[in-house]
């Protein structure tokens, strides 16, 4: 009993020390007009370390102000002499979370992100991360039955495995993963919005507490997801000579992000009210996302709809592990 106790009190103080020294960063306000993570990150500048991605966009109320600061950090971005506000601030975030690639780059940055679309609770995390599928599968199996939003949780997969390639502002850490929520307006603080991201961050944030513990997870062997193409492929707005939108989404699809768009269904109506079906070029069947955002207006952030396709995604888990829990600590 003696020796159970004492062997009990050494994992316990190594757990402790093992978590003491990994850094988790949440950030808010990447992008300057989604005031929900700027709200959470005041709630939690005493409690956790937090960052405000970018300030100068904050203050403006603006998604950003020469470019989207979310695809600034790749490597090549990175790298290149900046000549942008957000490049600028790319690399002040890069150092302060960063370098991105190195050894003293934040353990898990957990970036959070609001949307004019009805997606709900979304998990957005890169093939690059394996800690980032499993957070968005715990964070499933802990509020699905919630119903937060009006909807289950949804699990956007993107497809890129080099972490150098990715541009997003979480990449920048070991791990990193981004928490996306709506549908709200933009520059808008909504509580039910913001009680969804704390309980998604929460429950983000506990699975990782426990891997660091080397406590036993029970996850599922596979799960669905809706993958991305690297880089984010996107039905791009028709435009006219200005770059403002000659055509909007079609009532059938506005407001019923993840569900199917098949080859020849509505897509856009155009200035005149005719519809505009859907051609195809993306494969007879897709899921449409992100639709309607209002980031998604400006070419810096890419115009149009999001395309997605329903698959499953293995964790590289057992059946046994399913059974009696995966032991994985620590994540990074």
């Amino acid at each position: 009993m003696l020796r159970r106790t004492v062997a009990a009190m050494l994992v316990a103080r190594r757990c402790v020390s093992l978590a003491a020294k990994h850094r988790v960063v949440v950030v808010g306000g990447t992008h300057g007009n989604e005031y929900t993570g700027v709200w959470l990150e005041k709630a939690l500048r005493d409690k956790a370390d937090t960052l405000v991605g970018n300030p100068a966009a904050v203050e403006a109320n603006r998604r950003f102000l020469d470019e989207d600061l979310n695809r600034c950090f790749l490597r090549s971005k990175l790298d290149a002499p900046p000549t942008t506000v957000e490049a600028k601030r790319a690399r002040e975030v890069d150092a302060a979370l960063g370098p991105k690639g190195s050894p003293d780059a934040a353990d898990l940055v957990i970036d959070l992100h609001t949307t004019t679309a009805n997606m709900g609770v979304t998990m957005i995390c890169d093939a690059w991360c394996p800690f980032a599928l499993r957070a968005a599968v715990y964070v499933k199996q802990q509020l699905d039955d919630q119903l937060l939003l009006g909807q289950d949780v949804k699990i956007m997969y993107n497809d890129e495995k080099d972490k150098e390639n990715a541009p997003y502002l979480a990449s920048v850490g070991k791990a990193g993963l981004q928490i996306e929520v709506g549908p709200t307006p933009q520059g808008v603080v909504r509580w039910d919005v913001v009680d969804a991201t704390k309980r998604a961050l929460d429950a983000v944030l506990d699975l990782w507490h426990k891997e660091c513990r080397g406590e036993c997870v029970s996850l599922p062997e596979e799960i669905d997801v809706y993958s991305v193409a690297e880089g984010f492929t996107k039905l791009s707005w028709p435009v006219d000579e200005d770059g403002f939108p000659a055509a909007v989404p079609h009532e059938s699809i506005q407001d019923r992000d993840w569900s199917t768009l098949k080859k020849g269904d509505p897509l856009w109506r155009d200035r005149a009210g005719e519809t505009v079906p859907y051609d195809g070029s993306f494969g007879d069947e897709i899921v449409p996302i992100f639709v309607n955002e209002g980031g998604y207006y400006y070419a810096s952030s890419g115009r149009g709809i999001g395309v997605a396709q329903k698959r499953r995604a293995q964790l590289g888990i057992t059946p046994t592990h399913r059974t009696r829990g995966t032991r994985w600590g620590p994540p990074c």
